[in-house]
């Protein structure tokens, strides 16, 4: 998503300025903005390139070539509204729309992949995965299939994507390679690659993820939200002890935005996920 910068001025300074401080705060549609309290400056900026939107008063006689909104400050319309509407008038998505999850589990086991399948078939998404053995009878050939077409940066690695997902119950997708050492002859940047093309394709996806497929602490970072399904006896082992120390080390914690997923107790996978 592109850095989007608003201008703001309008009749009601203090309309105006509350107005900046919301939008500039506010996470559902990322912005920066800036308040001028008078016409002529905001137009020395906008001459600079400096904004992609205006906001500005219903009086104002702007003929520039700059998107802008008019807003009457007298109908004390929603700055949440105010704030959809720029993304609309710009036709960009959101932070939340095309958005690639991981799911991982230090621990391993059955339950991280349980938790993608749900997820993937709540979230109506692909699933991609990325488990070191096979837990599905079909699907290899295609799978590594996909990953020569990555390695290779195929114009046609898209293409390939959309047509060869397979039926996986539920769901669709590709099951996983016949080796796990496959995975790891990617490097970081194709995973990278391939990620922005499904982005820019208007695809989520999910990446259901094994410690021994990843080819770097690195890969994590190219994850837009990474889940963590733990139960509470794991949180409190030395091995998640030994995980949280890692990840903070590399700084990799917090920068793929990193959620711990507690599963057990009265809740199913389903309720879980159900409330993400």
């Amino acid at each position: 998503m592109k850095e989007i910068c608003v201008g703001i001025c309008l009749k009601d300074d203090r309309y105006g300025r509350k107005l900046m401080e919301y939008l500039n705060h506010q996470k559902e549609f990322p912005m920066t903005a800036c308040y001028f309290g008078n016409e002529e400056s905001l137009w020395v900026k906008e001459q600079e390139g400096m904004f992609q939107c205006l906001l500005l008063s219903d009086e104002s006689n702007y003929q520039g070539y700059v998107p802008f909104c008019r807003i009457d400050s007298r109908q004390c319309q929603s700055a949440a509204e105010i704030a959809g509407d720029i993304y609309d008038q710009l036709q960009v998505r959101t932070r939340n729309d095309w958005q690639i999850y991981g799911i991982y589990s230090p621990f391993g086991g059955m339950m991280a992949t349980e938790f993608a399948l749900e997820f993937v078939k709540r979230r109506s998404m692909p699933y991609l995965g990325m488990q070191p053995y096979p837990i599905f009878s079909i699907g290899e050939e295609t799978t590594d299939e996909l990953l020569f077409h990555i390695r290779q940066r195929r114009d046609d690695c898209i293409e390939y994507f959309l047509n060869h997902q397979e039926d996986l119950g539920s769901v669709k997708g590709y099951p996983g390679a016949g080796c796990f050492l496959d995975y790891r002859e990617l490097s970081e940047e194709d995973y990278q690659w391939f990620f922005e093309c499904i982005r820019e394709k208007g695809i989520s996806l999910a990446v259901d993820i094994g410690t021994a497929c990843v080819p770097g602490l690195g890969f994590f970072r190219r994850l837009d939200k990474i889940y963590l399904p733990v139960t509470e006896q794991e949180l409190e082992t030395e091995l998640y002890a030994g995980f949280l120390k890692q990840m903070r080390k590399y700084g990799i914690w917090g920068c793929s935005g990193m959620e711990e997923i507690v599963i057990g107790g009265k809740e199913s996978i389903k309720e879980v996920i159900s409330r993400l």
